[in-house]
């Protein structure tokens, strides 16, 4: 599980005026705002031959039923998205992105792109026109934020790796045993329900990550239990954990409110040192929380794709990958 964006945002210094007065600098922007105002946008682009949107959008909702014969993405007059269900979408949005100041985005037309694969679906939501694609297509969303002026004083943290125990890949799809490991933070360790595992009957992977801003912010992560059952490691049967988990005065605590399914962490929206909102992401899916006394209250949870349970499974697989027919 490791939907991770890596944020960086840098403040613009003011300029000082000549002559003999002084101009008022400009603002130097606000800080992070409640949950409620932090959404996750995602950056389209077109099947190669196939007309579409190419550019920034704003998911605000989904609606399972029959598209069959319809067109893949279409505008919508504000009248038409209210009527299928679409809430208004934020006034002023700025635009989190790697090793950028905030950017300010333009609201542009209400869309419907229909989804095929998996759950029939239409997704609703917003363009936004004004701010440069991603430098990584792989990585085509971002945080942003609904604020009046640039919240050039908030910072988004990623999460970073901070133990491991994993298979490796090999030629023709072969996967081999760990041979190294960084063991698992105690505070998570602690967590997990109580399994004999040795190899080479059975295999423990797992794969942590951790937000820290001096202290610890969260944790987020997956454990798998893999029972050598067959010679095939495709085969053999997979117990998994995963989720964010929360320090608490004792240890840890898996954070499950506004979750459906568990998510994967994206970041935390940190405030002259003090982290102020947690960014949870899965496939199709966002919370937001704020954090406040030790606790995370969801602030915003939309589901703009109705995804798959297998979508899900897959996130938090660390065994071997097979190709299946």
């Amino acid at each position: 599980m490791r939907p991770v964006l890596c944020l960086l945002m840098l403040a613009g210094c003011p300029k000082s005026g000549g002559g003999g007065t002084t101009a008022a600098p400009p603002s130097p922007g606000v800080g992070c705002p409640a949950a409620r105002d932090v959404y996750m946008t995602s950056y389209l682009s077109p099947a190669e031959g196939e007309a579409g949107r190419a550019g920034w959008v704003l998911p605000l909702h989904s609606t399972t039923e029959n598209i069959e014969g319809e067109p893949g993405y279409v505008t919508l007059p504000r009248e038409a998205a209210a009527t299928a269900g679409v809430p208004a979408a934020p006034e002023h949005v700025w635009l989190l992105l790697p090793k950028a100041a905030p950017c300010k985005a333009t609201i542009g037309a209400y869309y419907a792109a229909t989804i095929t694969d998996g759950v029939p679906q239409y997704s609703y939501g917003v363009e936004l026109e004004g701010c440069p694609p991603p430098p990584n297509p792989d990585e085509g969303a971002a945080i942003a934020i609904a604020s009046v002026e640039s919240p050039s004083r908030c910072q988004a943290v990623a999460p970073k790796p901070i133990a491991e125990r994993m298979g490796t890949q090999g030629e023709q799809g072969s996967w081999q045993r760990p041979t190294t490991e960084t063991p698992l933070p105690p505070a998570i360790a602690a967590t997990l329900p109580p399994k004999s595992c040795t190899a080479p009957t059975c295999e423990m992977l797992w794969s942590i990550a951790a937000i820290d801003v001096g202290t610890t912010v969260a944790w987020a992560g997956a454990i798998n239990w893999l029972t050598a059952s067959a010679a095939d490691p495709c085969t053999w049967p997979v117990e998994a954990v995963s989720g964010i988990y929360l320090p608490t005065a004792t240890g840890a605590a898996k954070l499950t409110e506004g979750q459906d399914h568990p998510l994967g962490l994206v970041a935390a929206l940190v405030d002259a040192g003090e982290a102020k909102v947690l960014v949870a992401a899965g496939p199709g899916e966002y919370t937001t929380y704020d954090l406040a006394g030790g606790a995370a209250t969801v602030g915003r949870r939309l589901v703009w794709m109705t995804s798959t349970p297998d979508a899900f499974d897959a996130v938090d697989h660390l065994g071997p990958y097979c190709e299946t027919e």
